[in-house]
């Protein structure tokens, strides 16, 4: 045989090899459960998570991240059609205030027994304005264009929607494939293995993964992917440090509510 071709035939050969190794190594699943001797949060362990068992200590969404940073935001996507949860959050560390984005362009803000709200007027739902018209405790500002309410003494509001994001992850099961830093905080990465075998209702998965605390036992983040039939849902869930928003808005919803309560022959105290 010519040395030229010999040369190429060579060449071509290694090319080949390379590139089955490097397809290989993209294609092989690289992660290996963690064992039984990594740390893990009560419920949790390297081929199950108990969601119902990480809910019973004392830590929380709403407080246990605001030792590791100053303020911090929960964030939520899901798809438009099956928006299962409504809103993201902000929290800010020291003072204790929280600020939810609602649907619709509305935005809440809790502090203690204060709650706000404010929504524009141009992105309430047709058939919700006849509502807001109605309802007293809601009052449209010319200025703004917007519809404002505000209670000073509305009570200790629980933010309901806080910590009911990870529900959805509850019907898969999840095997532990490493540990990592998410923002400082020590976690363990699981990935989405399968439909617990009594989920029946809920779609298939394709993929997601999801990054629980160590110490904690708190969901900091996941990404999941699911087979609904011809449609595929992505949810996407991230607890990560971020500055509190301004909410020069409460202002104009305290005065605008006090005009309205003293129009009505009432008073903020």
């Amino acid at each position: 045989m010519d040395r030229r071709y010999l040369i190429v035939l060579v060449v071509g050969l290694v090319a080949i090899g390379i590139g089955v190794v490097a397809f290989t190594s993209l294609s092989s699943p690289q992660a290996t459960p963690l064992g039984s001797d990594q740390r893990y949060p009560a419920g949790a362990g390297p081929d199950h998570i108990n969601f119902s068992a990480l809910d019973t200590d004392d830590h929380n969404v709403s407080h246990t991240p605001r030792k590791s940073w100053d303020s911090y935001a929960i964030i939520y996507t899901g798809p438009p059609e099956r928006r299962l949860v409504e809103g993201s959050y902000y929290i800010n560390s020291s003072t204790g205030e929280i600020i939810g984005q609602r649907w619709h362009n509305a935005t809440v803000y809790i502090n203690g027994s204060t709650y706000a709200f404010v929504q524009p007027a141009n992105s309430i739902p047709e058939h919700q304005r006849d509502q807001f018209k109605l309802d007293p405790q809601f009052v449209y500002e010319t200025t703004t264009d917007a519809y404002y309410r505000y209670d000073p003494h509305y009570g200790q509001v629980a933010p309901t929607n806080i910590g009911r994001h990870p529900d959805i992850l509850n019907a898969y099961t999840w095997m532990a494939i490493n540990t990592t830093t998410h923002h400082g905080v020590p976690v363990i990465t699981y990935r989405l293995s399968d439909k617990r075998p009594a989920a029946t209702h809920v779609p298939s998965p394709i993929t997601g993964t999801l990054r629980l605390g160590v110490e904690d036992g708190i969901v900091y983040a996941f990404d999941i992917r699911l087979d609904a039939d011809e449609r595929i849902y992505q949810y996407r869930y991230s607890v990560r440090p971020a500055p509190f928003p301004d909410h020069g808005w409460v202002n104009t919803a305290r005065e605008v509510g006090s005009a309205n309560r003293s129009s009505n022959g009432s008073s903020d105290n």
